[in-house]
């Protein structure tokens, strides 16, 4: 099966028909390979130069999961709370990529929509660095609900913010496709319970 038969069979978070809608216009201009985002159509006036992960695919994922989170039922809880203390912790990066410095922007990014909403009271990484890297040490896909709420204690916080970014890669005959995913959550520092999650993706892919 072709790259292109197989976008066609499966949808994911983003439009694939808006995708193979840019496949088309690209080979109308001229033939040979091109880089391609699997977006909207409105994401293709910022041409992706390849099949790498950017800032701009980060944001994008970055954008859906804020949004379920301002929608989700942990706000609603948040608003009872009078704005309680949060903590946003380091992306775990799990991929390839090089983006270490744009996933230290994206925690900013994260921390500003906080603030902005107005729901919660944002702990500063910069006002307890040390701390805040102790809690970072201990980060995995399951937490230990003790360390979490003694750690949280420490730094003076009710939730912490955590989040990860991974890959799938896929090669045929010649073509490429590469879907991120950018994963977070909120975690209960008293309980270690998972409160809120969302999993938001980009495909990219060099076609023929």
């Amino acid at each position: 099966m072709s790259m292109r038969s197989w976008m066609g069979k499966h949808r994911g978070g983003w439009s694939v028909a808006a995708a193979l809608a840019g496949i088309v216009l690209l080979s109308a201009c001229g033939g040979g390979a091109k880089a391609v985002r699997g977006s909207d159509v409105q994401g293709l006036d910022d041409a992706a130069m390849s099949t790498g992960l950017d800032r701009r695919d980060l944001e994008l994922m970055l954008h859906e999961n804020m949004e379920s989170l301002q929608n989700s039922a942990l706000v609603k809880r948040w608003e009872g709370e009078d704005r309680p203390a949060v903590a946003v912790l380091s992306m775990r990066n799990d991929t390839s990529e090089h983006i270490d410095s744009v996933l230290q922007a994206l925690i900013t990014d994260v921390e500003t929509q906080l603030v902005n909403a107005g729901h919660v009271r944002v702990v500063s990484r910069d006002s307890q660095p040390e701390m805040i890297k102790e809690v970072e040490k201990q980060q995995s896909d399951a937490f230990d609900a003790s360390t979490v709420a003694r750690l949280g204690n420490q730094v003076g916080v009710r939730y912490f913010v955590t989040g990860r970014v991974y890959s799938a890669d896929e090669r045929q005959s010649g073509e490429r496709r590469v879907q991120y995913f950018l994963f977070m959550r909120v975690l209960d520092v008293q309980t270690g319970d998972i409160l809120w999650q969302n999993k938001a993706n980009v495909t990219k892919a060099i076609v023929k």
